[in-house]
């Protein structure tokens, strides 16, 4: 017994042996000079920290404190590896977070000393006075039914108490004589120079604060340096640097990401291979519930146009393989519903399909993505195939190429009489098909058997001609039946010898 507690104490002190020389001595380094100077640190009150990867980018567990130069200094164990991180003010109130890009560093080593960064990488407590023309193109949210003007504020908020500290109110006020442009000035005092002011576009429905709708797209930025030129109001300004940003569209979505045009979107979707995982392994099941469906009672279509509905669709997003609303040809598995999409939609369509309205196609965020085309009213998309945006349906692969089913339509299916017809001992069949498809030819006798059979695999749109010769059969009536996809035919032709 002894020997064995005495192997596990060498085991233990061993393992922490091991975890310590996987850890590195990491030195962070800051200099908050800069940042006493401007009054946003208070070595009386405040105190800094590191947060990131580290600590989970929380907590107060590695602070740095002032080595008698206003650096800050702290150094800890931090396991081996590629870190990031910032460093943070705490105040009694709030904390006060880097502004810049998160910091990395590769820890490697025994020991390993950072560099010595300033707070937000300012590093001098110069300052200039500016004012900001904040311009913003509202069209394209309004003609998407995203902001009404009459009753809606588009305001600017950022981390600068002038502009709310991403917070408040501050409304911009429609141009005259530039309807849907949006602009605000504002004065900003003793702003540090080469520092960026980071802010965003906030629609706020009914002018409620506390309704808002903020872009989409990352923060945007102005940085003063001190230079600008005072020209407002003439001849000789106000005392206040002039900084104009560029005129931007509300999220960066401009004219070109919505469709001009009302337009009916047709969705197509093969389910070859939602047929055949369900042969094969009697059920499929929702990733993300575990839900579970055996047969196919109904096929959807859901996205960001109808806000994925699962387990609650409307009727009018119901597919159908009947050959209606949409769909071409009833009983081929490829299943169709026309949806109407408004002027001012987004042009990128994301989405997927679910089965008895559940989530089965694919994993989360495995979509499709196509973009509308509204030059015509009817867009008839390409032919999805089942499962396409992940790897659940590989092994069930589908049948129909997008390209190939969704190419426009040539011609009518159709079978044509045989020539010569009597015939000895060959004669020419002619065909059209309407769409690229697997397509066969099958000769039977007046008794229903198969005399001969010919599998021509996938053949294009169009007209075509094939032989056939009767050398091996008897003389008699027989019937030939052409079949490509879901769609069959068959006529007679007289065979004398």
């Amino acid at each position: 017994m002894f020997k064995i507690k005495s192997l596990a104490v060498l085991l233990a002190i061993f393992a922490i042996g091991i975890a310590q020389s996987l850890a590195t001595q990491v030195t962070f380094q800051v200099n908050m000079t800069v940042q006493q100077d401007l009054g946003n640190f208070n070595p009386a009150e405040d105190i800094v920290v590191v947060r990131g990867t580290i600590n989970g980018w929380a907590g107060n567990t590695h602070e740095v404190e002032d080595n008698g130069s206003g650096v800050y200094v702290g150094t800890f164990d931090i396991a081996e590896g590629a870190i990031e991180y910032k460093f943070v003010i705490v105040k009694p109130a709030q904390d006060v977070w880097e502004s810049v890009d998160n910091r990395t560093a590769t820890v490697s080593g025994d020991t390993q000393i950072l560099e010595v960064v300033y707070f937000n990488n300012i590093s001098s407590s110069a300052s200039a006075d500016v004012e900001v023309n904040f311009r913003v193109n509202m069209t394209v949210q309004d003609l998407s039914g995203n902001f009404d003007p009459a009753s809606d504020w588009v305001v600017v908020r950022g981390n600068h108490a002038n502009i709310g500290n991403w917070g408040g109110a501050t409304q911009l006020i429609e141009e005259t004589g530039n309807p849907g442009i949006y602009s605000l000035r504002v004065q900003f005092d003793d702003l540090p120079q080469n520092a960026p002011v980071e802010y965003k576009f906030v629609i706020l429905e009914g002018g409620d604060p506390n309704a808002a709708s903020w872009e989409s797209s990352a923060n945007r930025s102005f940085t003063p340096t001190g230079t600008e030129p005072d020209l407002l109001p003439p001849p000789s300004g106000n005392g206040y640097g002039e900084i104009n940003p560029e005129l931007v569209y509300f999220a960066n979505i401009t004219p070109d990401d919505i469709i001009t045009n009302d337009v009916n979107v047709i969705f197509q979707v093969e389910v070859t291979p939602l047929d055949g995982r369900i042969a094969d392994e009697g059920y499929v099941y929702d990733v993300q519930t575990g839900d579970t469906i055996y047969t196919i009672e109904s096929i959807q279509a859901a996205g960001f146009f109808n806000n994925w509905p699962w387990g609650n669709f409307a009727q009018n997003y119901f597919m159908n393989d009947a050959g209606t609303n949409g769909d071409l040809v009833a009983g081929d598995d490829i299943w169709s519903v026309t949806l109407p999409f408004a002027a001012g939609a987004p042009r990128a369509l994301i989405y997927k399909y679910g089965a008895n309205q559940l989530d089965v196609e694919a994993g989360f965020a495995r979509n499709h993505e196509r973009t509308i085309d509204d030059s015509q009213a009817d867009f008839r998309m390409d032919v999805d195939c089942w499962g396409s945006p992940d790897t659940l349906y590989q092994d069930w692969p589908c049948l129909v190429s997008d390209a190939d089913y969704g190419a426009p339509v040539i011609a009518e299916f159709a079978l044509e009489q045989n020539y010569p017809n009597p015939f000895n001992p060959s004669t020419s069949i002619s065909f059209t098909l309407s769409r690229s498809d697997l397509t066969s030819l099958k000769v039977f006798d007046v008794l229903g058997r198969t005399v001969a059979s010919m599998n021509f695999g996938r053949m294009d749109a169009g007209r075509h001609t094939v032989s056939f010769d009767g050398s091996n059969l008897s003389s008699g009536v027989y019937f030939y039946q052409l079949e490509s996809g879901a769609i069959n035919a068959t006529r007679k032709m007289l065979l004398l010898k």
